[in-house]
């Protein structure tokens, strides 16, 4: 097996992250935290959804470019979208 990529004690990587057990080959990095790379509670990991590669989601730990950008946030599901009043407030400060 290969060397981790991040090697020592004292790097800045998360305690989680797969660079402290994974050569680069074998982890993704996102640009941040995103559904498309949940956490996996049963084993403390985060994966990507289709293959199960392991992911990082703080590439300036690493000192890396994304690999992948992560997508914009999903809502909630059975939440409705906010709600704009047909008021408002005529004037500032009379």
């Amino acid at each position: 097996m290969s060397e981790p990529f991040a090697r020592g004690e004292d790097h800045p990587a998360c305690g989680i992250c797969p660079s402290k057990r994974l050569p680069r080959e074998g982890f993704v990095v996102y640009s941040r935290p995103s559904w498309e790379c949940p956490f996996d509670p049963a084993d403390g990991f985060r994966y990507t959804l289709d293959d199960r590669t392991p992911v990082c989601v703080h590439p300036h730990r690493l000192g890396l470019d994304p690999d992948r950008i992560a997508p914009p946030t999903k809502p909630p599901q059975g939440a409705e979208p906010p709600r704009r009043g047909r008021w408002r407030w005529p004037l500032r400060g009379r």
